[in-house]
């Protein structure tokens, strides 16, 4: 398969943009990146022509929550004026409250739907756990839709030994890796920290919500003498295989451990700024050596849109220059992003490179007026181009078609419109 006539953004500080671009791929690899006079096509080959679109690798999104992609919780909590960490307290309450399985069961199908159309090819999300959807439900929405799923419920000290006699036999495969989503730290008992770090032994993933770590400490050392950090490094929990989400108000010492720990933090910067909990820490965070990643949380499917908030908030926050922003956004959106998606999948992507997985994304302009300035910082332009004039047309993962002219490859025509007959359907 041969994708030419194209700008192809390549993530490669080496050669990190091609004009008029052919990029070859086959049996689920690259073979060839470059300018398309240096290649010479052969009779046989397969040709897509780009039509002058952007080419890029697809996206990892690192924080995608699947519960709120048809019913809008955040929403619901606004009449109160619940902001920081009470909003997301309240809104896994609301959601948990509020749950069917057929909502469940929808709401996975449309993010993913929704994920693909936005030009990711994976997703890690938290669930809301129902015993009438078995967690092999999401194995199958994984090889149903050719996406990649990290996935798994949301537990806290009450639902723990629930949640833990449902999700710790199952299984990954190559497509799916199950997760567990703890929330609420602070108020676990030995007890309960002994069983998290036994799903943890298991080779359970833990992914720890720490909204506002100076909040989570001062619980902790109200009720147990000692800080968030002591506790979960006492008790065996803080390991290689445990990421954090928002980490928010970390302190240098909280930082440096988890750096040491090669920990995934990420960011959803406009979910954060929704609960009103933001923090301009992104630059700190990469500043300790820690590996940050960015993932849409609550707030869509679309990871230039959250590329564009670091531009945004650094810009106005913290005043920093072009290129100290480009550095930020290659370092999240596309390196940590899927340096953590290697870790969960064992796949080298990320990068239009041989021998790189061909995950790719071709992006349309819908107005052909602008061109990129190779003196300019590039990772910066992609996002802000992108974000304001484009869409996906195709969306590649290992080679495989699974986005076409903006529709699904992988489900037939039946299949979205009997969906679509369901979403109309569903009482929320």
């Amino acid at each position: 398969m041969i994708v030419t006539n194209v700008l192809a953004f390549t993530n490669d500080l080496k050669n990190p943009l091609v004009d008029d671009a052919l990029v070859r791929f086959e049996n689920g690899k690259i073979t060839f990146v470059g300018p398309r006079r240096e290649y010479s096509i052969q009779e046989d080959e397969e040709i897509i022509d780009g039509e002058k679109g952007i080419l890029l690798p697809s996206f990892f999104n690192a924080h995608y929550s699947v519960y709120s992609s048809i019913s809008s919780y955040p929403l619901k909590l606004l009449k109160d004026n619940q902001t920081n960490k009470s909003f997301f307290s309240n809104l896994l309450e609301s959601v948990r409250s509020e749950i069917n399985p057929s909502l469940v069961r929808l709401s996975a199908e449309v993010a993913v739907l929704k994920a693909i159309r936005s030009g990711s090819v994976a997703i890690s999300s938290p669930i809301v756990d129902h015993p009438e959807i078995d967690p092999t439900f999401y194995k199958e929405v994984a090889a149903k839709y050719g996406v990649y799923l990290a996935v798994g419920p949301i537990l806290t000290e009450e639902t723990i030994d629930n949640i833990a006699g449902r999700w710790e036999s199952v299984t990954r495969d190559s497509t799916f890796c199950p997760i567990v989503y703890v929330s609420e730290l602070a108020t676990y008992n030995e007890d309960s920290l002994r069983k998290l770090r036994e799903l943890y032994e298991k080779g359970m993933n833990l992914n720890l919500f720490i909204f506002d770590m100076k909040r989570e400490n001062e619980t902790c050392l109200l009720r147990w003498g000692e800080s968030l950090i002591e506790r979960l490094l006492k008790n065996g929990i803080l390991g290689s295989e445990c990421g954090v989400i928002y980490g928010g108000n970390l302190s240098e010492t909280d930082m440096d451990i988890i750096s040491s720990r090669r920990i995934f933090v990420t960011k959803s910067l406009r979910s954060e700024m929704y609960a009103g909990s933001f923090q301009s820490n992104i630059s700190d965070l990469l500043g300790r050596g820690m590996q940050v990643c960015l993932g849409t949380g609550f707030i869509g499917s679309d990871m230039l849109g959250e590329a564009k908030e670091v531009i945004l908030t650094e810009r106005y926050h913290r005043g920093f220059d072009n290129y100290l922003i480009d550095y930020e956004i290659r370092k999240t959106l596309f390196d940590n992003n899927h340096r953590l998606f290697q870790r969960l999948f064992g796949k080298s992507t990320g990068v239009l490179k041989e021998g790189y997985s061909a995950d790719l994304a071709l992006s349309r302009s819908c107005l052909d007026l602008e061109k990129f300035d190779s003196h300019l910082p590039i990772t910066l332009q992609l996002v802000l181009k992108s974000f304001f004039d484009t869409s996906f047309d195709k969306v590649w993962n290992s080679g495989e078609l699974i986005l076409d002219k903006g529709f699904p490859q992988k489900i037939s025509k039946k299949e979205l419109k009997d969906l679509s007959k369901e979403l109309r359907n569903l009482e929320l």
